[in-house]
């Protein structure tokens, strides 16, 4: 479920009736699964469904131990390395799907639409007969229903919102009508301290990214990486023959993230760089399925994505006893990624796209936002009240949900090839400033883990209270543990009393690409150097050699160049400070 709503978007939500659902059915999925003449009966025959392999056959040992072989990246394999031990980095989750069985898949004429390694599973489209004869296949576990849901009319009301004149930043930076979305979470204040995100990695999925490489607030976004499972290529845009809506939706979540027009619009993370996956088919007639989903976050996973933000969830085929955080498949993966070193960032949900009620009768939340050790998001109005349309907990094991909510209700975005609209609104609206509140954190401190990170985002966010019972304690199944406050939640690099003794703190980002800031705690002013060195001990750079400064100052090594002005080489370094009666030092990860 695309969980955000605009004005330009109100065909995207029209129901169509049954009739016409079942000629547009046929004509896009009729001709992959029968031949000769359409029929109702062969269409009803049909349904999309996983194919669970029972093992992976005999795939080689050496392959864990090569992962570039399994299209692992250094970057992945970095973040990993902070939850992970060393000796397993790599696991069976990673290998490959069995030739042979793929093989005899496509001889008994199944098309495989996509497929997941950590499932071990495939999808596809299948008719009666042939799920039936899949059971019998004997390295097949299990043939199930991919979950979906169909878009619904949101049926939402437009809030209104106390106005707020636009500010210049003291970082120099004019956000223009975004300024009071950010400015409800204390974004701005990130941003003053030099904090944009950068060295942080986030992925997204949605349903395309219409112009992201031609609108002014999107064309200078750092993409390092775009790809289209729908259609199967490398055009995250809207491709010929797809609804009129296609790839809009996507395009203003990222602008929430990264977007920068300064005077207009700014994102909460406009420094982070982004893997682009276009997973969901705007069409009211078209069912949107979980598998897309799993593939993608594989995917971006491999490429080394610190966070993943996705404005979706998946109700169909589950019910409220499945919405426990084990059950749903689009769950499971959201928990993978999370013992990988992802943070998963989700949407908790419209009640307009809920089809799952919980014992009491009231709506429930939707998978993936029922998985734990990720961050579900909520939507609030800008000056603190809950949405009328946002989801909210327990899940079905008792877990609080949400973990935190941020304003979602008429947020300033890119609309369209070069527009924009200030009437976004929904839980896909909220959830991207969540996604960009994480990568301000972990960009002041590319040491956290994902829990970490999650754990700061809540343990800092802001009490609101609405007079009612719902706000009478803290955390509640409403507001979770409180709106974002992002200030609170980044690592201070400084202000407080001077330090005892000579430190030598995280740089950030880390891993860099450009430039980076080094911080050092000084308990005086005395003689200091601080020193970057590759691996074989070798001076690269003498970033400062002088009288240090009482308190806390950091320093920075600007586009990663040598004492010669040569920009150094993609490795691991070493930076050194030496201090009176103090030597420490701290590796750094430069990645071009």
């Amino acid at each position: 479920m695309l969980y955000g709503f605009s004005p330009n978007q109100r065909s995207f939500w029209r129901w169509r009736s049954p009739i016409r659902f079942v000629g547009s059915f046929v004509t896009i999925f009729l001709p992959f699964v029968c031949v000769g003449i359409l029929s109702s009966a062969c269409v009803a025959q049909t349904q999309r469904c996983w194919i669970a392999f029972r093992d992976r056959g005999s795939p080689s040992i050496n392959s864990l131990a090569n992962p570039r072989m399994l299209g692992i990246s250094e970057r992945a394999l970095w973040r990993r390395s902070k939850v992970l031990p060393p000796d397993r980095l790599v696991d069976e989750l990673d290998l490959p799907l069995n030739q042979s069985y793929l093989d005899q898949l496509h001889s008994a004429g199944i098309v495989i639409r996509s497929s997941s390694r950590w499932f071990n599973a495939v999808s596809a489209e299948l008719t009666a007969v042939q799920r039936s004869s899949l059971a019998t296949l004997p390295f097949v576990a299990s043939v199930t229903p991919v979950a979906v849901f169909f878009k619904p009319q949101p049926g939402l009301t437009p809030q209104i919102q106390k106005p707020m004149l636009k500010k210049m930043s003291t970082a120099g930076v004019d956000y223009g009508q975004s300024f009071l979305q950010l400015s409800a979470i204390k974004v701005p204040d990130v941003h003053a301290r030099g904090i944009t995100g950068s060295g942080v990695i986030i992925g997204v999925l949605d349903d395309g990214f219409n112009a992201h490489r031609t609108h002014p607030a999107l064309k200078n976004i750092k993409v390092i990486a775009a790809y289209d499972f729908v259609q199967r290529d490398s055009n995250t845009s809207r491709a010929p023959g797809e609804y009129s809506t296609q790839g809009n939706h996507g395009a203003s979540v990222l602008s929430e993230i990264g977007g920068f027009q300064n005077g207009i619009l700014i994102g909460a993370a406009y420094g982070a760089s982004f893997i682009l996956g276009k997973t969901e088919i705007d069409s009211v007639e078209i069912q949107v399925e979980e598998d897309l989903y799993v593939e993608a976050l594989e995917w971006m996973e491999r490429l080394g994505a610190d966070i993943t933000s996705s404005s979706l969830g998946y109700s169909d085929w589950y019910t409220w006893s499945s919405m426990d955080g084990k059950t749903a498949t689009t769950s499971k993966a959201a928990r993978i990624a999370a013992r990988k070193g992802v943070l998963v960032v989700t949407a908790m949900g419209n009640a307009s796209g809920a089809t799952v009620r919980r014992s009491d009768g009231q709506l429930a939340l939707m998978a993936p936002a029922d998985a734990d050790s990720i961050v579900a998001v909520g939507a609030t109005l800008a000056d603190g009240p809950l949405a009328s349309f946002s989801l909210t907990g327990p899940t079905y094991d008792g877990r609080i949900k949400p973990e935190v909510v941020t304003p979602g209700v008429n947020i300033f975005a890119t609309s369209g090839e070069l527009d924009y609209t200030p009437f976004f609104s929904g839980t896909s609206a909220a959830t991207p400033l969540a996604a960009g509140v994480a990568a301000l954190v972990l960009s002041s401190d590319s040491t956290l883990t994902p829990m970490e990170v999650r754990a700061r985002m809540m343990s800092t966010a802001q009490q609101y209270s609405d007079g009612t019972s719902k706000t009478g304690f803290y955390p509640n199944n409403f507001y979770g543990w409180g709106i974002l406050d992002a200030s609170k939640a980044v690592v201070n690099l400084g202000g407080g009393s001077t330090p005892t003794q000579f430190i030598l703190r995280n740089n950030f980002p880390n891993p860099f690409n450009g430039s980076t800031t080094i911080v050092v705690d000084a308990p005086g002013e005395q003689s200091i150097e601080l020193a970057i060195y590759d691996l074989l001990g070798r001076r690269v750079r003498t970033i400062y050699r002088g009288t240090s400064s009482a308190g806390t100052t950091p320093y920075r090594w600007r586009d990663a160049l040598n004492d010669n002005g040569i920009q150094v080489a993609t490795g691991v370094y070493v930076c050194r400070l030496t201090a009176p009666g103090s030597l420490s030092s701290q590796k750094i990860l430069y990645i071009k």
